[in-house]
């Protein structure tokens, strides 16, 4: 992967990205859920701000977030993309762009998607914010890394 190539995409714009796997079901973010349980990033799960243990199932994280500012972020070094749990029908996590700023910063968010991509069993999109439309890159449950 060439750092310098792609270095563009992580510019700030005062945008941040996103990451999307669509369309997903309940069991789709509950292999996401227990794929990330088994990785070494460290997973930040709060309530309104306040660091609360993980719950149980991704279910109980959507129950929570009809009352709550429900966010789970998940620290893949300096990169750590942090879902909202918007919708059951699509996986969405952003990204600060100014928390990649390398190739090995790029890589770490390689892991990451791959490990959305291997739990469902579909590609992960890299996007502009709020725009799927908009592709930077895609990562494919293999792990390769695909640019436009």
């Amino acid at each position: 992967m060439n750092w310098a190539a792609q270095e563009h995409h992580f510019r700030w714009d005062g945008t941040l990205r996103d990451i999307y796997i669509a369309p997903t079901t309940m069991a789709d973010w509950q292999h996401v859920l227990t794929r990330l349980r088994h990785e070494p990033a460290l997973l930040d799960y709060r309530l309104d701000g306040t660091p609360t243990p993980l719950p149980a199932t991704v279910n109980d994280m959507f129950v929570a977030a009809k009352s709550h500012a429900a966010t789970l972020a998940c620290h893949q070094g300096k990169v750590a993309p942090a879902c909202h749990f918007f919708s059951p029908g699509q996986i969405e996590f952003d990204l600060d762009p100014r928390n990649v700023r390398s190739g090995h910063d790029l890589q770490d968010l390689r892991h990451f998607m791959t490990t959305l991509a291997r739990a469902c069993g579909r590609t992960a999109v890299l996007t502009h914010e709020n725009a799927p439309e908009l592709v930077i890159a895609r990562v494919l449950p293999t792990g390769r890394m695909l640019w436009p």
